[in-house]
């Protein structure tokens, strides 16, 4: 964990350094927001797979904004991730029925955005914002929860099952997000908004061949 915080550290000390000489153009603070996480699956293979709707998660960590033209930032963060989602695994057996399990994936990642934030004039109220571009991110926990019940009724649970070793150690997706800075006393900005995360990269090393996304509520404090 460490050698990913300093990682962190050193892709945003440049622009760190800069900011001391941008004034109003750099923004640091904050951020607390709940998400819905979801699977998409596109796996045609014997089991059958699905997506079984979404499941709630959460993000934390420091935003950075660095304006380098009027109303033009580059946008990014240090934060901790939790994308969770569900799926299903249908199988066809030689008893009476067929095997079933419902798997809910707990995924935690280190991830930090880098995008581009545009701006509009800024008012007695605040500004709004538009942002887009890309989310990278790497895996520091995997768990899961499952149940399976074969064709003759059986059933078999598994409770925080740690899977690290079939969860792929990198996430690549594509942000769009647009929200709201609100101005309020004390030199403080609160940051409203929407952010969709795409993912495009394969989450699980193994079948089902998934793809994680979340719908965030973007809230967060700038100093």
């Amino acid at each position: 964990m460490k050698k990913l915080f300093f990682i962190a550290i050193m892709i945003l000390l440049p622009f760190l350094s800069g900011a001391q000489n941008r004034g109003n153009d750099f923004q640091l603070g904050f951020t607390a927001s709940p998400n819905i996480g979801m699977l998409r699956i596109d796996d045609d293979r014997i089991p059958s797979y699905s997506a079984d709707g979404g499941q709630a998660g959460f993000s934390y960590g420091v935003l950075a904004d660095f304006g380098f033209a009027r109303n033009y930032y580059f946008s990014t963060a240090f934060l901790v991730s939790t994308i969770n989602g569900k799926s299903e695994m249908t199988a066809s057996n030689s008893g009476p029925g067929s095997d079933h399990a419902q798997y809910t994936y707990k995924l935690q990642y280190l991830e930090i955005p880098l995008t581009l934030k545009l701006k509009s004039n800024e008012n007695t109220s605040g500004r709004f914002y538009g942002q887009f571009g890309l989310g990278t991110g790497i895996n520091i926990r995997a768990r899961r929860d499952g149940k399976l019940r074969n064709g003759s009724g059986g059933l078999s649970e598994v409770n925080n099952e740690n899977i690290s070793s079939d969860v792929n150690t990198f996430r690549l997706a594509l942000i769009v997000g647009a929200g709201a800075e609100w101005k309020i006393p004390g030199n403080l900005n609160i940051l409203t908004g929407v952010t969709y995360n795409n993912g495009f990269t394969k989450v699980l090393d193994k079948a089902p061949e998934a793809r994680s996304s979340y719908l965030a509520l973007t809230l967060g404090v700038f100093f």
